[in-house]
C-alpha cells in the first residue's frame, strides 16, 4: 500500500541526524530558551510544535518527496521551525537571503529548479504567517540525493549557483568549529548576521539546533542594537563581520562591548590588519578572524586571536587539511589554496564542477603560508583582461588604499561595449568628499603601469554591501553603475 505523505515525512525525519539531535534536545530541555531578544523568548519546545504544525502543511501539499524547497525566513524562531519543517517532510532546504528583492529570488528559485518556496515574512510567527508556494519549474528539477540543504554561492560574474550539502557534512562542519572556535555549553549567540548565510546558518542555526544554545536577536538593524542585546540578555559569542567592527571603531566614541562578551568572530571578508589592531586597542580583547566557505565551511581560524593583525587568517580548523597548488611561475611560496575535510559539499547546482566534490574543494584564493598561519592574497577569478594584459584588482586596491582620502577601496573589471576587453573601475569610499576622478588617477600614473590606472572612477560616501557584509562586485561592475556622489563625475 503507498505511503501517505505524512508517513514518508515521518520515516524521512528518523533519518536526518540533525533532525534526530534537535528532537532529543526538545524532549529533554523542552522549556530552555533557543532564541531571545528584548520582544521575545521561544523556546526548545516552541519550535518544535511550530515545526511540526508547519510540517504538516507542507506534507499535506502535493510537491513530490525529496524536492528541493526554498526557505525564506528571517532570524528567529520562524526560520529554524521553517528548516526543520522542510527536513521532516523529506525535503532539502534551499537557503534563500529574506531582504533579497522578490524577482531576484525567484530568479534563484528558478534557476536551482526548486519546486515550491516556504516563506515566513515575520521575526516571531504564527502558523499563519508560514506560506508554501509552489513554483513553476523553468528548468529540470534536480535529484537531490542526500542534500539537506543548498546554500547559496556566486562566482566572479555573480550568477548564482547552489552547493549542495548532506546533514552529516553540515554535522561535520558544525562539530569542527564548535570545538576549533571553543564554544561552551551556556553560551549565548549575538545573532547579526543571516542564518541563511552559510556563516550564519553553521555557527548560529546549527549551534542552536544541535547544541540547544541560545540565539540572541537584536531588536532591529541600527547599529547599537547588537551591543545593546548583547548587554540586556547576556551574549557570550559575537559572530560579525568587517564592515560593522570597522563602523563601530569609526565612531567618536565606540560604544563598549558588554563584559560577558567572551569571543568576537569576524568572517565573511578579509579582516584588514588595521581593524583588528584598532579593536585590541579599543576593547582590550582580540578580534578573532575566521576564514570559511559555502563551498566547505569552515576553513581555516585565529584561536589567539593575533593572526589578523599579521595579516593572515588563521590556522586549520580541526579536521581540515589545507594545501596550496603550485603557481607557475611564482618564487614567493603562494599557490591556489585547496581545501580537504568531511565538511566540503557534495557538487554545485544547476551544473557540477570539478573543482568541487569528493571532499575536496579548489578555492579562487590565492596564499601563502607565514609562521604556521594562512595569508590570503588574492583571488584568481578576479583578474582584469586589459588589452590582453592581465591586471590584478588587489595590486591596484593597495595603491590606492594609501592616497589621502581613501576610506576603502574596490577594484573590478567593466566590460567595453562591442569589446572582449575590459577597463580597469576604481570604486572609492571617500565621505569627506576631497577628491575627484583627475586624484585618483594622477595618483595611479606615477605608480602604475598605464593598463592597471583605472579609466573609471566612482566616489561615494561608503561602499555598498549586502546583508552579509560583502561587496557586491558584480553590481558595481555594471556599466551603468549608479550612486555616484553628485558633482563627481564617472571618468569612464
Amino acid at each position: 500500500m503507498p505511503r501517505s505523505p505524512g508517513s514518508v515525512a515521518r520515516s524521512f525525519s528518523h533519518c536526518d541526524p540533525i533532525v534526530t539531535a534537535f528532537s532529543r534536545l526538545a524532549a529533554r530541555r523542552g522549556p530552555d530558551a533557543i532564541v531571545v531578544s528584548t520582544e521575545g523568548r521561544a523556546t526548545l519546545g516552541d519550535v518544535d510544535s511550530m515545526a511540526r504544525a508547519v510540517e504538516r502543511q507542507v506534507a499535506a501539499s502535493s510537491i513530490e518527496a525529496g524536492a528541493l524547497v526554498g526557505l525564506s525566513a528571517p532570524n528567529g524562531p520562524g526560520f529554524l521551525a521553517g528548516f526543520l519543517a522542510l527536513r521532516r517532510a523529506g525535503h532539502a532546504a534551499l537557503l534563500l537571503d529574506p531582504l533579497a528583492p522578490p524577482e531576484d529570488r525567484r530568479r534563484v528559485v528558478g534557476l536551482l529548479g526548486a519546486s515550491a518556496v516556504l516563506e515566513c515574512a515575520e521575526t516571531w510567527p504564527s502558523l499563519a504567517d508560514f506560506r508554501l508556494s509552489k513554483v513553476t519549474a523553468t528548468v529540470g528539477v534536480p535529484a537531490m540525493g542526500d542534500a539537506a540543504v543548498v546554500k547559496l554561492t556566486s562566482g566572479s560574474t555573480g550568477s548564482p549557483r547552489g552547493v549542495a550539502m548532506s546533514a552529516e557534512t553540515l554535522l561535520a562542519d558544525e562539530a569542527a568549529l564548535a570545538h576549533t572556535m571553543g564554544l561552551r555549553e551556556g553560551d549565548r549567540l549575538l545573532t547579526a548576521i543571516p542564518l541563511s548565510h552559510s556563516y550564519g546558518f553553521t555557527t548560529l542555526a546549527l549551534s542552536a539546533l544541535v547544541r540547544g544554545l541560545a540565539l540572541v536577536l537584536p531588536p532591529d538593524r541600527g547599529p547599537f542594537a547588537p551591543l545593546l542585546a548583547a548587554r540586556e540578555l547576556d551574549a557570550s559569542v559575537f559572530p560579525t563581520v568587517p564592515a560593522y567592527v570597522q563602523g563601530l571603531l569609526k565612531m567618536s566614541t565606540p560604544p563598549p562591548l558588554p563584559g560577558v562578551l567572551r569571543l568576537v568572530i569576524s568572517a565573511g571578508a578579509v579582516l584588514p590588519s588595521a581593524v583588528a589592531a584598532q579593536f585590541r586597542e579599543t576593547y582590550g580583547q582580540p578580534l578573532h578572524a575566521f576564514y570559511g566557505s559555502s563551498e566547505c565551511g569552515g576553513i581555516a581560524y585565529d584561536r589567539v586571536g593575533d593572526a589578523a593583525e599579521r595579516g593572515a587568517v588563521g590556522t586549520p580548523v580541526e579536521g581540515v587539511r589545507i594545501s596550496l597548488a603550485p603557481l607557475e611561475p611564482n618564487d614567493l611560496g603562494e599557490g591556489l589554496v585547496v581545501v580537504e575535510s568531511a565538511s566540503v559539499g557534495e557538487t554545485y547546482l544547476p551544473v557540477p564542477d570539478p573543482r568541487l566534490g569528493g571532499g575536496r574543494f579548489e578555492t579562487c584564493d590565492i596564499g601563502l603560508w607565514d609562521g604556521g598561519g594562512l595569508v590570503l592574497r588574492r583571488r584568481i577569478d578576479r583578474v582584469i583582461n586589459v588589452r590582453g594584459r592581465k591586471v590584478d584588482p588587489s595590486e591596484v586596491e593597495s595603491i590606492l588604499a594609501s592616497l589621502r582620502g581613501v576610506e576603502d577601496v574596490v577594484v573590478v573589471g567593466v566590460s567595453s561595449p562591442g569589446l572582449k576587453d575590459e577597463i580597469v573601475r576604481a570604486v572609492i569610499a571617500c565621505p569627506s568628499g576631497g577628491l575627484g576622478h583627475d586624484d585618483v588617477v594622477s595618483w595611479c600614473r606615477t605608480r602604475l603601469a598605464d593598463h592597471k590606472v583605472p579609466r573609471s572612477v566612482v566616489i561615494l560616501d561608503a561602499i555598498p554591501r549586502n546583508s552579509r557584509g560583502k561587496v557586491d562586485r558584480p553590481a558595481l561592475a555594471r556599466p551603468d553603475s549608479s550612486g555616484k556622489r553628485s558633482g563627481l563625475a564617472d571618468g569612464g
